[in-house]
């Protein structure tokens, strides 16, 4: 499918993110230079035809008074790694769950971001973990600095109006 420029323009206005207005489509459609209409009928239409994949929420946690955020990574054992995996995936704490290879030397398989208010909260929280799960074996990592951290975005290709 070719995409016109008024996609591009859709496009553009949901990678900029979404404003903390009223009705922040409105606004979008807006600045993209179209009705809400129009815009919401072409979002809708990208979805559909897979263009755009998801749209969702990034919460820049710090921000919004997490400061405890912390890296846990657990040694389960393959054949409790769904079940422990879907209760640490429940938790309101818990932003990330994903399982990840093993290697030598670093025997962790499922992954955990945990956060909260506090850091002292945050270790509660991964003890509590550990106790419902029945999985001892975990280490714990801080983040040290943060490198990168941005959504991609898309450019129309070369020679597209």
């Amino acid at each position: 499918m070719t995409l016109d420029p008024r996609d591009w323009a859709v496009i553009d206005q949901l990678q900029s993110g979404i404003a903390v207005e009223r009705r922040p489509f409105d606004y979008l459609a807006q600045c993209a230079g179209m009705t809400l209409e129009e815009f919401l009928t072409r979002v809708l239409r990208l979805k559909r035809e897979g263009i755009i994949r998801r749209m969702g929420v990034r919460l820049r946690h710090t921000k919004a008074g997490m400061a405890g955020n912390t890296l846990a990574v657990w040694r389960v054992a393959e054949e409790d790694v769904e079940r422990v995996g879907t209760l640490f995936a429940s938790m309101p704490e818990v932003s990330h769950c994903y399982t990840r290879a093993t290697y030598e030397g670093f025997p962790y398989n499922l992954y955990t971001m945990v956060h909260a208010p506090t850091q002292a909260q945050v270790g509660r929280i991964i003890r509590r973990m550990a106790r419902e799960s029945g999985v001892a074996d975990f280490v714990t990592l801080k983040t040290l600095r943060e490198l990168k951290k941005s959504t991609p975005r898309y450019r129309r290709p070369h020679g597209e109006p």
